[in-house]
């Protein structure tokens, strides 16, 4: 998959909760690798992730590529909604 089709691809829980879409990528350029995946979360998510809802625009968050499970049509995280908690820094 290309880079940029992979911008504004959705993002799922493991429980098919819709958490957001990529909005960007963090690469480790020394061993060209991406490392975690900047995300436009949804504000209904936002509020059951960070426990408040964004103050302007949106929420965005960052997580380790460790917590995908799979990347096609959409990106499906290891993780349920309530396993979330914690995994998603807010940004």
């Amino acid at each position: 998959m290309l880079g940029s089709k992979f911008q504004k691809i959705a993002i799922f829980s493991r429980d098919m909760v819709k958490l957001g879409k990529v909005k960007d990528i963090k690469i480790d350029t020394k061993n060209m690798k991406i490392t975690n995946l900047i995300i436009k979360i949804e504000d209904d998510v936002a509020k059951k992730l960070f426990g408040h809802a964004p103050r302007l625009g949106n929420a965005k968050g960052k997580f380790s590529v460790d917590l995908v499970e799979s990347a096609k049509d959409a990106v499906i995280l290891k993780q349920t909604m309530n396993e979330l908690k914690g995994s998603i820094e807010q940004i």
